[in-house]
């Protein structure tokens, strides 16, 4: 599978570039630590609205610059949004008054920063879907060279969070740029069909990533309250399970290309399994052996030894992880939007009753370095499941 390890490379290089990244957040302070995981939390709920047109883009795979748009305006429209109440979000987490003002003044861009952002995503996926891979690598090594760059040199003379966050900014409209012009992106008028697939596919996709990142939002919070030592743990422990989740999105974009080349949708059960089989060792071998390399990257301010035995166990979301995204390709694939929103309603729910169950107990820390695990083995069973029955039935 030469797509797999072509975009597993390209995924690596975007990991430990992240990880660098966040290094320079992470080193400035613990309460630097705090602000980004809280952002974080709010970013992913910003982020599930504001890329439908992005979600429809991966069913129809057509009309790249419609859907572009739509994620533009929308995600422009949900920047202002959080900009006017971001301070019902920041009064969600138990954080200091020092550690609020630095978060308020971070959602303060958000009007710039989320349509900015999501565009460079949604402009990343087309080419990759398109299978352009070669100006997927060039343009993911010029982001993130620029990203490096930009924040060592805001690092080294400012140590502010703002002006590394206007470093991101800087970056991804320079990356735009460079894709518009190295990408054929035909300008398309915006018509009733395009809309009606946006309600079709893209409202069923993005309703499933709020409900499910409303939930991840509520473990964020969650996690706020298990003290500020453990919250920190969990926010480095889990920003680099987070960091690993792009392993298995390389296996996931690879199957976007390669299963639709099978158009019986019986058939395509069995690529998957066939898929699975071959790739389940390197993904396994490569989470564990960059969870170490990230970690030791991405610590900070926060003693490296803290992070352990917690950090082995947010890693072993990798199995869980795995499932679901092999299932939840073949959703997407074949337009089952609504299983998907089933299966990730019912494993975000679980996730968070396990959470708060523990909440106040003496292990709350090794429950939440599990519950990402059960969450995605919930749901990838859930998919599974409704699968089967529409494979047997037809």
């Amino acid at each position: 599978m030469s797509e797999f390890i072509s975009i597993l490379i390209s995924f690596i290089f975007m990991s430990l570039a992240e990880s660098v990244d966040s290094f320079f957040n992470n080193k400035i302070s613990i309460d630097t630590i705090i602000v980004c995981s809280s952002l974080f939390s709010i970013n992913l709920l910003a982020r599930s609205l504001g890329e439908i047109g992005t979600y429809t883009y991966r069913v129809i795979r057509k009309k790249e610059f419609s859907y572009l748009a739509i994620t533009g305006f929308v995600s422009f429209v949900v920047g202002i949004i959080i900009f006017f109440t971001r301070g019902l979000f920041i009064n969600l987490f138990d954080i200091n008054i020092i550690q609020k003002e630095l978060l308020s003044n971070l959602l303060a861009l958000y009007i710039i920063y989320l349509p900015v952002s999501l565009i460079d995503g949604g402009f990343f996926e087309i080419v990759r879907l398109k299978g352009n891979l070669k100006l997927y690598r060039n343009s993911l090594i010029l982001f993130y060279e620029l990203l490096i760059l930009l924040d060592s040199i805001a690092f080294i003379f400012t140590k502010s969070l703002i002006i590394l966050y206007l470093a991101t900014i800087l970056s991804h409209i320079i990356n735009i740029v460079y894709l518009k012009i190295k990408f054929n992106l035909k300008y398309e008028k915006i018509t009733k069909e395009d809309l009606n697939n946006v309600k079709r596919y893209g409202i069923t996709l993005s309703t499933e990533r709020l409900l499910s990142r409303i939930f991840i939002l509520i473990y964020g919070v969650l996690a706020s309250y298990m003290g500020e030592t453990n919250y920190a743990i969990h926010s480095i422990c889990y920003g680099v399970c987070l960091n690993l989740e792009i392993i298995t999105n390389a296996y996931s974009a690879a199957l976007m290309i390669k299963i639709p080349e099978e158009k019986d949708k019986n058939k395509q059960i069995d690529l998957l399994k066939e898929y699975m089989k071959k790739c389940f060792i390197t993904v396994l071998i490569i989470n564990f052996i960059l969870a170490i390399i990230t970690l030791i990257i991405q610590h900070g301010s926060l003693p490296i030894k803290e992070c352990f035995p917690y950090i082995l166990l947010y890693c072993c979301t990798v199995f869980g992880l795995y499932l679901y995204e092999s299932y939840k390709a073949i959703c997407v694939i074949q337009g089952k939007t609504k299983i998907i929103l089933k299966g990730s309603t019912i494993g975000v729910i679980v996730r968070v009753l396990i959470c708060l169950l523990f909440l106040k107990t003496p292990i709350c820390l090794y429950v939440f370095a599990i519950a990402s695990l059960i969450d995605f083995y919930v749901r990838s069973i859930f998919y599974k499941n409704e699968l089967t029955k529409n494979y047997e039935s037809s």
